[in-house]
């Protein structure tokens, strides 16, 4: 009897806690609603950030050592993540890459002949997007699903976990500041081909900046299972600007640029 009288007990107590900690997490719609404040309002990302370009210096460490460049986003944001108009432009030493995605199809330039993206190609330029710090920011309009996690402590910051899940199932995982609301880590799996090991992504984002009444994360670092191998600083971040979505075709990637009249 006495034993139990003291698993009641202590089921109770188990109980008590978890209810206790159950009032005490707050549902994830509110830690990421606070998130969209914070990055310039849902309005912001709607009508500043409909279309923009973004430049930066890039670093990447590989088995053969590092390669420096610059890169160049430009994109048009439609109603759902999956039907943005996107397209990649990679400067490094003796390699231009561009990669886009012009509303129907994927394509790729690889310095100046057009090619069809490899699969692997295909999943880390959708990922890149479908995955991204904004993916969040626009979960309501891509009907994905929170999942409040938990939250930690990292050094003095103090963190929410939520899940992002996709639609389609797809899980990436968020750290927020609880204070200031900005997203400052990353995490997700993929997988090269079914048989292979799943490779493990962590994003780290840093040095937030306004920009046109929104906040960007200035620089982001990339981490693939546990090592750095990518660097990416911002020099140059605007929105609301003039762009034709015929530049997103390969076609109109690879013409020649034409000189003005009379030079």
């Amino acid at each position: 009897m006495i034993i139990i009288v003291l698993l009641l007990a202590l089921s109770l107590l188990v109980a008590g806690t978890n209810q206790a900690n159950a009032q005490k997490n707050p549902k994830p719609e509110e830690v990421v609603e606070r998130a969209i404040i914070a990055y310039g309002s849902r309005a912001a990302i709607y009508s500043v950030q409909r279309n923009g370009m973004l430049k930066a210096n890039v670093k990447f460490n590989t088995p053969d050592g590092s390669r420096e460049g610059r890169s160049t986003t430009k994109f048009i944001r439609k109603q759902k993540m999956g039907e943005d108009l996107r397209l990649i432009e990679l400067d490094l030493p003796q390699t231009k890459y561009i990669i886009g995605f012009d509303g129907k199809e994927m394509w790729s330039v690889h310095d100046g002949q057009v090619q069809k993206p490899s699969e692997q190609e295909i999943r880390a330029f959708r990922a890149g997007n479908e995955q991204s710090y904004d993916a969040i920011l626009r979960y309501r309009e891509n009907n994905s699903k929170l999942e409040y996690v938990g939250s930690k402590r990292l050094g003095t910051l103090d963190l929410d976990i939520i899940d992002l899940i996709s639609p389609e199932g797809v899980r990436t995982r968020y750290e927020i500041s609880s204070r200031s609301s900005h997203i400052l880590y990353i995490s997700y799996e993929t997988k090269p081909d079914p048989n292979a090991e799943p490779v493990k992504y962590r994003i780290n984002f840093r040095n937030f900046t306004p920009v046109q009444n929104t906040l960007v994360p200035y620089e982001t670092l990339v981490f693939q299972d546990g090592k750095l191998v990518e660097t990416r600083k911002i020099v140059e971040a605007v929105f609301n600007i003039q762009l034709d979505e015929k530049s997103f075709t390969a076609e109109n990637a690879v013409k020649p640029v034409e000189s003005p009249p009379g030079s």
